[in-house]
């Protein structure tokens, strides 16, 4: 009887033990779905891990803060993407959300492309999703490494959901196939996002109007941004060399080139179009035209600093953010994530919309730095069913729970010195703009008229220049559409 007791008592003490095991190397189902989750069926994958080819952390910028985050981490949106991959394991059973982070800036893009493209060819099926810059992932002939999202699980049905951004799937959307995407798992598409900055400071000295109220009225236009800009160059160090010297004070700054690409969407001139399924390329002339006209005319006053800057500048070598900082720029046009360097700034500033081109202008349109991420499913993918749930999964999450931490609480309350900016940010959201010629721009090479204009001492003749180009760009697009057949 003693003998008995020890044994039972003994598979006792096994018997949880090898539950324990078991739960290590099965995982652990905690969660159950959301009620309003796209994925409805009980689906999980216990044990397993979600691979993602990504970008590395370096001096150029952050972008694996996307896709994972430290646990003890304080910053608000670092916490709820830990919860959210948290709560995605715990629905599916998965160990990990699991980064492969490699060199992959614009510099680097071969390294990057290299390595799914490897993996694809020789059919190891080592990455389940893949995220990088668009700009080069965004090529005809690196179309045929992707699935179609059109036929990917949990994904297929659920493409009207806002959370993937509609203009992009119908602007992406090829001879009925999709296979790149951008929504609210894409952070990066924030931080590169265009608004302006302006100085409230200077605004009050020289009682200008209220920028808020003018915005709210739909009369924030480039001409009003320009008359409010004039006047307001100063010899900070009595060296009379007006506009080229950083020291001074200015109405306006920006950098050169890439804001200026950020005007196709600003001024609503899109460098492609669709109708009925087919894409036609080209600007509108006339309206291309006169922007040209009035910007160059505008960055040749005194008022304006525009500094030509690239990836690899110091502090020193861009002096924009010191300029704006210190206080000596009445308005900035940049991108969203400078927000976060100016939360140290002595004097209070505002964020508003990039002006629109006229008042009968429909809305305030922005679009983002082609640096920012996509998303696309290698076609080598072991688990389409599981990558689509997954995914899915991700993105809504992100909707749920990131981008309220990203934009109401760290921009708006965290970056942001007043409610009217934060209302301001829902204006700017509203008006996210993508486009099939701006996303492939640089395959198509038709996207970057206004940098190549704006270049040198301007060039306002863009009929002649459209007209030298256009057989070019169609050219490029025919060759893209190919990878489409």
């Amino acid at each position: 009887m003693k003998k008995l007791l020890c044994l039972l008592l003994c598979l006792c003490m096994l018997v949880p033990a090898l539950a324990s095991c078991k739960s290590e190397k099965e995982g652990k189902v905690a969660k159950a779905q959301p009620k309003d989750s796209i994925v409805t069926d009980d689906i999980t994958f216990p044990g397993e891990t979600f691979t993602i080819l990504c970008r590395e952390d370096n001096s150029f910028g952050d972008y694996e803060y996307e896709i994972s985050a430290d646990e003890g981490s304080t910053d608000v949106v670092n916490q709820a993407v830990y919860q959210r991959n948290r709560d995605v394991c715990d629905i599916y059973g998965l160990t990990e959300i699991k980064p492969i982070a490699v060199a992959g800036d614009w510099a680097a893009q071969s390294n990057y492309i290299n390595k799914f493209r490897n993996s694809i060819d020789a059919g190891l099926g080592e990455f389940d999703l893949l995220m990088s810059q668009c700009a080069y992932m965004a090529s005809g002939e690196l179309a045929q490494y992707f699935y179609d999202f059109y036929k990917v699980d949990y994904i297929k049905d659920h493409l009207n959901e806002d959370f993937f951004y509609q203009d992009f799937i119908n602007e992406m959307t090829i001879n009925g196939e999709l296979r790149y995407m951008v929504g609210d798992y894409s952070l990066t598409y924030y931080d590169h996002t265009y608004v302006m900055y302006f100085n409230k400071k200077m605004a009050e000295e020289y009682a200008l109007e209220d920028i808020y109220q003018l915005v709210k009225d739909g009369k924030w236009t480039i001409d009003k941004c320009m008359e409010m800009a004039r006047g307001k160059w100063k010899d900070n160090n009595n060296n009379n060399w007006s506009k080229e010297d950083p020291d001074d004070s200015f109405g306006y700054i920006t950098d050169i080139p890439n804001t200026t690409d950020s005007w196709s969407a600003q001024f609503d001139v899109l460098p492609t179009t669709k109708e009925e399924g087919a894409i036609k390329i080209g600007y509108d002339v006339g309206k291309v035209t006169s922007i040209l006209e009035k910007m160059i005319d505008f960055f040749a006053t005194d008022d304006v600093y525009a500094h030509y800057s690239v990836s690899t500048d110091t502090v020193e070598q861009n002096p924009l953010e010191s300029i704006f900082k210190e206080g000596r720029a009445l308005f900035y046009h940049a991108t969203l994530k400078e927000a976060a360097a100016f939360r140290s700034m002595d004097i209070d500033f505002g964020i508003v919309p990039a002006p629109k081109w006229n008042e009968t202008q429909t809305k305030y349109m922005t679009s983002a730095q082609n640096g920012y991420s996509s998303a696309s499913v290698p076609a080598d993918v072991k688990n389409v069913k599981k990558c689509g749930a997954i995914f899915a999964s991700l993105t809504q999450e992100s909707n749920r729970t990131v981008i309220p931490a990203y934009y109401d609480q760290a921009l708006k309350y965290k970056f942001t010195r007043d409610d009217a900016s934060a209302e301001m940010l829902d204006i700017i959201r509203d008006g996210f703009t993508l486009n099939f010629g701006m996303f492939y721009c640089e395959t198509l090479d038709c996207a970057g008229i206004f940098r190549e204009c704006m270049a040198g001492d301007g060039n306002k003749a863009f009929a002649n220049f459209q007209q030298a180009r256009l057989p070019g760009w169609e050219n490029n697009l025919d060759e893209l559409l190919k990878y489409y057949d």
